[in-house]
C-alpha cells in the first residue's frame, strides 16, 4: 500500500511540476520577447532626458554660440560621456561647432535625434544626439541596466521554480492522502462493510467522490436490507400455505382424506395464492429498482388522473359507488414516467374501489410551484390506528376479515410506494376506522437525476 501512495505521489508531483514548468516558459518566451522592446524604449527615453540635459548644461555655460575653443570642447566631451551620448552641435547641420560624430564607425548603427536649442528666447543652435540600436554598443550604463533585469529576472523565476515544486509536493501529498482515504472506503466497502463513510475533505472534485461513494455506500445497503427483509417476508408468507399443502397431501396419501375435489379445490386455490404472490414480488422487485430505469418525460397529470378515474369508473358502477374528479383547472404539469404513475394511481384507486361499499371516491389534484399533490378520498371501511404506520410494509394486508385470495397479498402499496420514491416523492395515508382514508402522493415537478443530487 505504501509503495502505492509513493507512486500515486510521484505521478501527482510530475503531472503537478510540468504543468508549472510548462507556464513558467510561458512567462519567460513573453518575458524575452518583450524585452527588447522595453528596454528600446526605456533607451529612447533615456536618451531624450540626457539630450535635455546636455542642452540645460549647454545654456548654462553659456555656449548657444560656437566656436569653441579647446578647453570648451574638452568640457563638451566630458559632460556628453558623462551621460552616455555622442552629440554633434551646430548653428545648423552645415555650421557644426563641435562634433562627436567622427567617432562612430558605421553610421547605420546608430539612430540620431534633433533638439533646437533655445537661449533667452532665442533659437541659438542645433543639438543632434546618436544613440546605438544594437545592444552590444550601448553605452555601458544601459548593459548595466539591462545585465541588472535579466539578474533579477532570473532570481525571480528560481523562487517561482521553488515555490512551484513546493506547491507541486504539497499538493501531490495532499491529493493522495484523500485518494488513498477513498480508496480504502471502497476497499471496506467492497469487503462489506455498509456503515464506512468516505470524509468529505478535501478538493471540491475529491469531496464529490466522497459523497458518490457514500451514496453507493447507502443504497448498497438499502438494497441489501431490502432483500434481507424480503426473503424474511416471501419465508413467512410461503411457509404456512405450503406446510398446509403438505399435510393435506400426506394424508390423502396416508388414507386420512379422501381424494375429492374439495380437497384438491382447496389445495389448487392456494397454489393460485402462491402463484399471484410470486407475480406480485416480481413487480415488487422491478418497483424498488425502477429508481435506476425512470424514463421521465413532461406529463400532464390532471389527464392522467383523469384517464385512471375513467378507467375504474365501470367497476365503481358494478359495486354502487360514484367515482368524482376534481379538475383544478390550471395546467399541472411534472417531470415522471408515465406508465409507472399511472401504475401509482391505478393501484391508490383500485384500492379505495375494493375497500368501498357504498358512498363515493374523490380523486383531485392540488398543484404547487415545486410539487404536484394526487389524492383519493374514499368513504370505505378506513384503516385503524393499529394498522395505519404498516400500511406500506410488504405482505401486509388491513382488511383481516377477507381471504388473501379476494383481498390480495399486501404488495400494491408497496409497490405504489416504491414508484413514488423512485421520483423522489411521497406518499401518505390519513384514516379512520369506518369513515374511509385519503392519500396523498407528492411528486415533485421537476425530476432530479443522482448526477444532479449530488452537484
Amino acid at each position: 500500500m505504501m509503495s502505492k501512495l509513493r507512486r500515486t505521489n510521484v505521478i501527482l508531483f510530475i503531472t503537478l511540476q510540468g504543468c508549472f514548468l510548462i507556464i513558467l516558459c510561458i512567462i519567460a518566451y513573453g518575458y524575452n520577447y518583450n524585452w527588447e522592446n522595453v528596454f528600446t524604449r526605456y533607451q529612447e527615453e533615456q536618451v531624450k532626458v540626457n539630450a535635455f540635459k546636455m542642452m540645460d548644461d549647454i545654456r548654462n555655460e553659456d555656449l548657444s554660440v560656437g566656436p569653441y575653443t579647446t578647453e570648451q570642447k574638452a568640457w563638451l566631451t566630458r559632460r556628453a560621456t558623462l551621460y552616455g551620448v555622442m552629440i554633434r552641435y551646430g548653428a545648423d547641420r552645415q555650421d557644426i561647432w563641435f562634433d562627436m560624430f567622427n567617432r562612430i564607425q558605421n553610421p547605420k548603427e546608430v539612430e540620431i535625434q534633433e533638439y533646437p536649442v533655445v537661449a533667452k528666447g532665442q533659437n541659438r543652435g542645433l543639438l543632434q544626439v546618436a544613440s546605438y540600436k544594437q545592444m552590444n554598443k550601448l553605452d555601458p550604463s544601459f548593459l548595466a541596466y539591462q545585465k541588472m533585469m535579466h539578474e533579477r529576472a532570473a532570481l525571480l523565476f528560481a523562487i517561482a521554480a521553488l515555490l512551484s515544486i513546493a506547491v507541486s509536493i504539497t499538493v501531490s501529498r495532499m491529493l493522495s492522502v484523500h485518494m488513498q482515504r477513498l480508496r480504502e472506503t471502497a476497499g471496506k466497502i467492497h469487503a462489506g462493510d455498509r456503515q464506512v463513510r468516505a470524509p468529505l475533505k478535501g478538493p471540491e472534485e475529491v469531496r464529490q467522490l466522497a459523497l458518490t461513494l457514500n451514496e453507493l455506500s447507502m443504497e448498497l445497503k438499502k438494497q441489501e436490507d431490502w432483500r434481507h427483509h424480503l426473503m424474511e417476508d416471501l419465508t413467512h408468507e410461503l411457509r404456512t400455505p405450503l406446510t398446509s399443502m403438505l399435510s393435506q397431501l400426506e394424508a390423502m396419501i396416508d388414507g386420512i382424506y379422501e381424494v375429492d375435489v374439495e380437497w384438491l379445490q382447496q389445495i389448487y386455490e392456494e397454489l393460485i395464492r402462491l402463484t399471484r404472490l410470486m407475480t406480485d414480488m416480481e413487480r415488487l422487485s422491478e418497483a424498488e429498482a425502477a429508481r435506476f430505469t425512470v424514463s421521465v418525460k413532461r406529463v400532464n397529470m390532471v389527464k392522467l388522473a383523469e384517464q385512471v378515474c375513467r378507467n375504474f369508473q365501470p367497476m365503481a358502477r358494478n359495486k354502487g359507488i360514484r367515482i368524482r374528479f376534481n379538475n383544478p383547472n390550471v395546467p399541472c404539469y411534472a417531470e415522471v414516467d408515465r406508465d409507472k404513475m399511472v401504475q401509482v394511481v391505478s393501484n391508490i384507486v383500485s384500492n379505495a374501489v375494493k375497500y368501498t361499499n357504498e358512498g363515493s371516491i374523490t380523486v383531485g389534484i392540488d398543484w404547487q410551484p415545486e410539487a404536484t399533490i394526487i389524492y383519493c378520498q374514499d368513504t370505505g371501511i378506513g384503516i385503524g390506528p393499529q394498522d395505519l404506520p404498516y400500511v406500506f410494509n410488504r405482505l401486509y394486508r388491513v382488511d383481516k376479515s377477507r381471504s388473501r385470495f379476494s383481498g390480495g397479498v399486501g404488495l400494491g402499496l408497496s409497490i405504489a410506494k416504491a414508484l413514488v420514491e423512485a421520483h423522489d416523492g411521497q406518499i401518505d395515508v390519513e384514516s379512520e376506522l369506518g369513515s374511509g382514508s385519503i392519500f396523498r402522493i407528492t411528486i415533485p415537478n421537476t425530476y432530479k437525476s443522482m448526477a444532479n443530487k449530488l452537484a
